[in-house]
Formats: C-alpha cells, structure tokens, sequence
C-alpha cells in the first residue's frame, strides 16, 4: 500500500520567530535588508536589535543551507563562487542554564564546561552546514554519497574518538548521544559531590580550546570538497544576550586574535554585548576588529513604498505581509485593500480652508502663537510643510480623544499606514499585529471568499488592545518587571498630559532626553525598555550603530501610542528628570495642575 503523502501550508502569520519556521519558510518569506548584506562579508560583527527585530532570521539566512535557497541574485552569486559558507549556532536556553544551575566549584570548570558545549554545538551546526554544501557541490547522488562517506569518516577519525562513522546523519546521532552522556556524567556528579578528573568524560575532542574542532572540522571538509582556499567561513553565534560577561570574553577573544578566513557573526540584543575585555591584556578596538551592526536602524526598514507621501515608509511591511500570505497559501490581498487609508497619518493637506473644521479644531486646542502663525501662512506653499503636515493628525486626535472620554471604543487608530506605524519596523511586531487583525475574518482569507475591509472600529479594538499588552507584558520581565511597567507607564501618561491637556503646537512631546547624572537604576530601565522594542535611541543616519550610553534622545516606541492615546510620531523631546519630577509633584501634591509642567 503506497501512503499518501499529505501537503498543507501552515498559516505563517501564527508564527512570530524564526527559529519555529522551517528553512523553506523563512527563505520564502525572508526580506533582505541592508543590514543582511553588510553581515555577508569578510568582517567581524556583533548584531544589535530588539527582541523580535530579525536577529534569528538574519543569522539562519547567512547559513548556507538557506542562503542557498534565497532567490536573489547576489545570495546564488556568493553560494555559486563559494564566497561565503555560513554555520549557524544556536545559543539554547536548556545548555545556557545548565551553566547557571550546575554546582561549579570555581570560575575555571565553568568555563571549561562552556567551551566543551559551545564546541559541540558548533561542530553539529557545522553537519547541517555541510550536508547543503555536498548537495550544492557535488554532482549525481552517486558522487554526494562518496563525498558524504569520505567527510564523515574523516570528521568522526577528529571528533568521534576514530569510531567508523560513514554518514553525516549517524555522526550528528553520535554527538547528541555525547551530549547526554555528559548531561548525565554532571548531575552524578552533583548527586554524588565527587567531582571528575579536567579532562575526562564523554567527547574528550571537545575539551580542547573553542572552536579548535570546528575549525578542524572546517579544513577537513574543505579539502574533500575542493572548496577555493579564498572561501570565506561566517560563524553566525545567535542570541549571545543569553550568555554571561565571561563568555563573550572568550568569544571576543577568538575576534581579537583570530586571522584566516573565519569570521564571527553574533547578535544580541542592545546594550547586551556586556565587555569588549578579551583573555589578552587587549580589548577589542570598534571599528578594527569588529563593527557592530544595529538593525532597529536600518534604513531598508523604513523605505517608502512607491507612490507614498508618508515621511516613515511602509514598503518593508507590506512586502513582509505580501510573502507570508503568499507562502501561507492564503488568498491575494493587500494591506491597503483591508485596512483604508488613515483619518490620521493620510491626507494632511485635505480640507484646510479658513471656514473649514481644522482650522476651528485649531483655534480650539493649538496655542495662540500656533494660530496666527496658521493664519499668516495660509495660502501660502509653507503652509502645507509647517502647519497642516505637522499638525493635521493631533487635532483629529485631540477631538476623537474628547469624544472617547465616556465611551468603550473609537475608530481613530486604523487604516494601513498607521497599522504599520505601530508595528515599528520591528518583525514580529508586524507579523503579531497582522495575525491579530485578520482572526477577524480568517475563514473569508483562507476559503478564497471576498475579504471585506475591516471596519475603524475593528482596526482600532485591536491596535489599543495589542497596546495596552505590550506594556503589562513587562510587568513579568525578570528583576525589573514592576519598575520598568511604572517608569514606562510615568512617561506616558506625561506624554499624554502634555498632549491632552495644553495647548497643541506643531510639535508634540513624544521623546525622552537623558542627561549624564541618570542615576543607575534609571539608566538600567532605559537599557531594558530598549533591549524590549519600547524606547528606541534617535540615531543619525551617519552613526546609526552606536548606542548612546547614559545620555542621548530616546522616542516612545508607536506600538505604545494607542494606549496613551498618543500619535505615533517622533516629536519635541522632554528630559527625564523634568518627567520624574512631575510624577513626583503629582504624588504630594494633590492640587498639581497641567499648567505647572511647563515651570518645570
């Protein structure tokens, strides 16, 4: 009886990382940025993004087994010429804990067991590496199979203490039972309080110093598959922010010292490459021996689409939405043709005659000096630039949050440019936000019947239900939850004050500004908010990866702006001290009035 083989498509938009999606999956709906094809070259790099920025995606995409697949010109160029050869290695959090949780006896046995582990990982890393560049270089499956036997027998002679091994697959099947073997040969250990030899154990080619099997494992493969001695090696180390200062002082080191054709890819999250001290009396030099890549900044991500007049562009989303309904197998539709256009973002210069209902939205919230200024540049082509561009979305916002006061929902927070706006050109803040949108008619998606327009109000109940989610989530952020949920909850609900209940001029207060005398336990927040996607540094294009430290401009992440009632727009900025100072007058003093603010 021949089975039959089922093929379905998974709705992708239910898949928010990477590391869930199988190599096809990500390949088909992979975005090449900037960023991406600065990582594929000849340079050291450590990786900086918020979580759910991509790091994952970017660091598998430089792996030869889905670069491979990536249908681009440039990406089959480099697989064609071998120029590059990336392994990706995971850093799982079932191995990091295991080196927090064991009972170490001293700083020198847990790094010894770190670089035994982190050896191991990179060495099967390295098989699935391998397996893509035999099917890839190799011609009929008669000559893949003779390379494979050859590769394999050579690795385990390395790795495998000389055992005959003849496929890669048994020799990945040896080294997880390794693995196991160590696991349990540990917690007899700590069962028993009898504490084994340095150097013995289960997988004893991996006690030597990291990455040295690896790089065996490297030369020995290159020789059997007659790769060019010009070939470039791309260790992608993923998720470091999960290891502790001393390893990525051992993983610094290997960037400081290291020459050849071996080349290290790390990504973390902001502020959370924690030294550039290595094991040598010399740290790493920025710029010399590294640079460091921050991909919140990249400005593929803010790219317009075509024909757009809106300053923060949307291309990246609708094409990250336009390949996940492709390869979710959902029928054909756009952004724009579910969402609208938005009351907000969309149509600033419409409806601005002298009698019309802006100008008397105008004379109602704006401050007199922004009034005549209106009135002296009407009719004139400033007008546009100075006034109605920039103030357009907060008298309709101002009016709808006067009108919400009393009532369960509003519609003002919808339509596809501002859907995008508060995604912050963060991945899987899109792809979290698009799955919430369309669970409102899912079936209509997948069945191919009409998909109506979501109405505002359905936009709206998601974007502040989404909201008012990604700041309680913080409160279970470990050790700072409940500070970093009352510090952001202060400077919103200021930016809110400043936006609902003063006069509006042409720029709102939309920015944090931190001075050098930040105490530490603020400075920590800030940190945290960042590494979360919930503040984000405001970087010039000419050094847009370099992290302030302790003083610079920080704007409130958009995805937080429907809870605050807040437009989703990079404004004026306030100091933080002036902020913290309100909060606190407000709590002894109960006859503190908005007014006050500006005295502060």
């Amino acid at each position: 009886m021949i089975e039959k083989k089922l093929s379905y498509k998974r709705n992708l938009f239910e898949i928010e990382n990477a590391r869930n999606l199988n190599p096809k999956e990500l390949v088909d709906t992979f975005v090449p940025t900037q960023s991406f094809w600065r990582l594929l070259s000849a340079k050291h790099h450590v990786v900086l993004g918020a979580r759910g920025s991509g790091k994952t995606a970017l660091a598998k995409m430089l792996s030869h087994d889905h670069l491979a697949m990536l249908d681009d010109p440039r990406a089959q160029s480099a697989i064609r010429e071998q120029q590059f050869i990336g392994v990706y290695i995971p850093t799982k959090l079932e191995w990091v804990g295991a080196l927090k949780n064991k009972p170490w006896q001293s700083e020198a046995q847990k790094e010894e067991f770190f670089q035994w582990r982190l050896n191991l990982s990179s060495c099967l890393a390295l098989i699935t590496t391998l397996e893509s560049c035999i099917s890839t270089y190799c011609g009929d499956k008669g000559e893949q199979a003779r390379v494979e036997i050859e590769i394999a027998s050579s690795l385990a002679e390395a790795w495998a203490e000389g055992q005959k091994i003849e496929t890669l697959d048994k020799l990945r099947g040896h080294l997880e039972d390794v693995e196991y073997s160590k696991h349990l040969l540990i917690a007899h250990s700590r069962a028993t309080g009898h504490q084994r030899p340095s150097g013995t154990g289960p997988g004893p080619a991996f006690d030597t110093d990291l990455f040295v099997p690896l790089k065996r494992g490297m030369t020995l493969a290159a020789r059997v598959l007659k790769l060019r001695p010009e070939s470039i090696w791309l260790v992608c180390l993923d998720e470091a922010e999960f290891l502790e200062e001393l390893h990525h002082r051992i993983v610094n080191s290997h960037m400081r010292t290291h020459s050849g054709n071996v080349f290290f890819k790390v990504t973390t999250m902001p502020y959370c490459h924690y030294t550039l001290a290595t094991n040598t009396d010399v740290p790493l030099d920025v710029g010399h021996d590294f640079e460091y890549v921050y991909i919140d900044s990249d400005p593929a991500l803010f790219a317009r689409f075509q024909g757009e007049q809106n300053p923060l562009g949307t291309l990246f989303a609708r094409t990250l939405f336009n390949r996940r309904v492709e390869a979710s197998g959902l029928r054909d539709i756009s952004i724009a043709e579910l969402l609208g256009k938005s009351v907000l973002l969309d149509d600033k210069d419409a409806g601005w005659a002298p009698d019309s209902e802006h100008f008397d939205l105008m004379q109602r919230f704006c401050s007199s000096e922004t009034v005549l200024r209106a009135k002296r540049l009407t009719g004139s082509q400033k007008f546009k630039s100075e006034i109605s561009r920039k103030i357009h979305g907060a008298l309709l916002l101002r009016k709808a949050h006067e009108e919400f006061v009393g009532r369960a929902e509003t519609d003002i927070y919808s339509g596809a440019t501002l859907v995008i706006r508060c995604g912050d050109a963060n991945p899987r803040r899109f792809i979290r936000i698009f799955n919430a949108l369309l669970l409102v008619d899912r079936r209509a998606l997948k069945h191919g019947r009409e998909m109506p327009r979501l109405s505002q109000k359905n936009q709206s109940r998601v974007l502040r239900r989404l909201s008012t989610s990604a700041l309680v989530r913080v409160q279970s952020e470990p050790q700072c939850g409940k500070e970093l949920y009352e510090f952001l909850s202060s400077i919103g609900d200021f930016m809110h004050r400043t936006f609902h209940h003063s006069p509006l001029t042409t720029d709102q207060v939309t920015s944090i500004k931190i001075e050098k005398d930040i105490s530490n336990e603020q400075w920590k927040l800030v940190q945290r908010a960042v590494e979360l996607g919930l503040l984000y540094p405001n970087i010039g294009p000419q050094r847009r990866d370099e992290m302030p430290n302790r003083e610079g401009t920080f704007h409130f992440a958009f995805i937080l702006a429907p809870h605050f009632f807040l437009l989703p727009r990079r404004g004026h900025s306030r100091s933080l001290a002036t902020i913290m100072r309100d909060v606190e007058a407000r709590k002894v003093d109960k006859n503190y009035n908005d007014e006050q603010i500006k005295l502060l």
